[in-house]
């Protein structure tokens, strides 16, 4: 999933489909928004977020529809938006490292990410 993120990221191109590779549900909706408010902004993504303990914490369901809870602590301190002139937005995100939740699910025999929470930057 941030490996998709990323490259998307970087030129902010809201109609580019790669997201859908391993999102879905409210989990694309939160990304494609982002790169949308980001894109209008002229502004693109540079560098990578780093994951830092990304542990399975509960199964929600049983067989084919289980559904998995992932927590992780995500530093982007090297993951800044730039203007297209390649100057950092400044203020443009407050980074740091940041608690993270990621609902996993088997969508069309794929694993997605289906539901995303990204708490403020400090939360671990």
């Amino acid at each position: 999933m941030w490996a998709d993120v990323v490259k998307v990221q970087a030129t902010m191109n809201d109609h580019d489909l790669t997201l859908t590779d391993h999102l879905t549900g409210g989990a694309l909706t939160y990304f494609h928004q982002a790169i949308y408010l980001n894109k209008q902004n002229g502004y693109v993504a540079k560098g990578e977020p780093k994951l830092l303990h990304p542990t399975a914490t509960e199964v929600i369901g049983s067989g084919d529809s289980a559904k998995v809870l992932v927590e992780d602590c995500m530093d982007d301190t090297a993951y800044n938006l730039y203007t297209t002139d390649s100057t950092l937005v400044p203020g443009g995100q407050p980074n740091g490292r940041h608690k993270t939740k990621a609902l996993v699910e088997t969508t069309g025999g794929v694993l997605k990410v289906s539901g995303f929470e990204l708490s403020a930057a400090g939360t671990c």
